[in-house]
């Protein structure tokens, strides 16, 4: 019954700026370890207020994901909508909203909704211009983690025998962090807090919920990641990864 939620169908197509579609409904990769952010000219990309929180964050790897996600952004905008191309990157900004929960993008007094997800450096960014039920969230995948002493404590009893029931160390991993992602992309999804949704079936809210979901795995040079979308089943997502020369501003 659960099976396909793990059939790893999601495509992702490695890519550049110059290459993608003119659509809003695209999820762009990219692996932000790859950055050095003293390459860059940040008043001119960043606007005052990212400026001032990319400044006040210590660890370079924060620094790294809060640059790549805002870069990401903005030229995913600047791409999708035609009438924003010439817009200069530092007049955009991001903020998030307390009150829906969303990080918005605002751009030449329009207020775009957005999603976005980083882990260990690697990071994921949509926009959501229609204000689609769209979520999505990456994690890192770690044998390390005590995801069974984690499953048990949190998650729902079936959850937990779907984990278990797997035949390797490897697979209840995979299958954690599956449950896990689709958790969270649900969350961002329907704006409910992930404390919510930890202990129901997250199978059976996607069914109440009435919505689909598209899972791969993604690997860099040196770590594994789960991907999950969950969206309107009548909504077309693409995803692409992006190579460290598409960051080249």
């Amino acid at each position: 019954m659960t099976a396909h939620f793990f059939n790893n169908a999601l495509t992702i197509t490695p890519t550049n700026f110059a290459n993608l579609p003119q659509s809003a409904n695209t999820v762009l990769l990219f692996n932000a370890n790859t950055l050095n952010v003293a390459d860059y000219d940040l008043p001119r990309l960043l606007s005052e207020f990212e400026l001032s929180v990319i400044n006040r964050r210590k660890n370079p790897t924060a620094k790294q994901e809060y640059l790549a996600s805002r870069l990401l952004l903005k030229m995913l905008v600047k791409t999708a909508f035609p009438e924003f191309a010439n817009v200069a990157l530092n007049t955009i900004t991001t903020n998030f909203n307390h009150t829906s929960a969303k990080l918005e993008l605002h751009i030449n007094n329009c207020v775009i909704n957005t999603c976005i997800s980083h882990s260990h450096g690697f990071v994921g960014v949509a926009l959501n211009s229609k204000n689609n039920t769209f979520g999505f969230d990456l994690e890192k995948i770690s044998l390390t983690r005590p995801f069974e002493k984690l499953a048990k404590h949190f998650y729902h009893s079936d959850e937990v025998t779907l984990i278990t029931s797997q035949p390797n160390t490897q697979s209840q991993a995979n299958t954690f962090f599956r449950i896990w992602t689709l958790k969270e992309s649900l969350a961002k999804a329907t704006s409910r807090p992930i404390a919510k949704l930890l202990s129901p079936n997250v199978f059976t809210e996607l069914a109440l919920a009435n919505l689909a979901s598209s899972s791969q795995v993604v690997s860099t040079q040196t770590e594994t990641f789960d991907l999950t979308l969950v969206h309107k089943k009548s909504t077309d997502w693409q995803c692409f990864l992006l190579t460290k020369q598409s960051l080249t501003i």
